[in-house]
């Protein structure tokens, strides 16, 4: 049978006791449109919320280096593990977009690129540890076009898990 001093500890351990990451909820950041105080500061052309089979992905497309950027509060990623968005290619794809993680209002050097395919949604996965972002106090996400000028394509879902 546990001594009282040792019952004392072991729930005074519970209460120290940091959450587990699988409950930790997924930070959603645009689902039809910006959510929990998320807001666009790209510098590409964006149209938030247009209408594309019963959804409202955001459309982009931009000039050289420019890019799709969502700022937030700095916030900590303890606790998450990738970065989930779908994506569609719109009608050409291909387009070479690196995702960066924001501190500072600047952009973390990573290497992460991905290309999406023409006409195709596709489900992505970044580890955040890939955007040099794991456990780290964030202030934004951007997908930032490369060195050519690119056609449009649409994006949604995007949330950290």
């Amino acid at each position: 049978m546990p001594t009282r001093r040792g019952f004392i500890a072991a729930v005074a351990g519970l209460a120290l006791a940091k959450p587990s990451l699988a409950q930790t909820q997924p930070l959603v950041v645009y689902d039809d449109e910006l959510r929990n105080g998320w807001q666009s500061w790209s510098w590409a052309k964006v149209d938030l919320a247009v209408p594309v089979s019963g959804a409202k992905p955001i459309k982009v497309q931009g000039d050289p280096w420019s890019a799709l950027a969502l700022h937030h509060d700095a916030f900590s990623t303890a606790g998450y593990t990738k970065l989930t968005f779908t994506i569609n290619g719109g009608a050409q794809g291909g387009q070479s977009l690196m995702i960066k993680a924001m501190v500072d209002g600047k952009p973390v050097d990573s290497s992460f690129v991905i290309q999406p395919k023409a006409k195709t949604w596709t489900q992505v996965e970044v580890p955040l540890k890939e955007l040099i972002a794991e456990g780290k106090t964030i202030d934004g996400i951007a997908w930032q076009g490369q060195a050519n000028a690119y056609s449009p394509y649409y994006i949604t879902r995007i949330q950290f898990e």
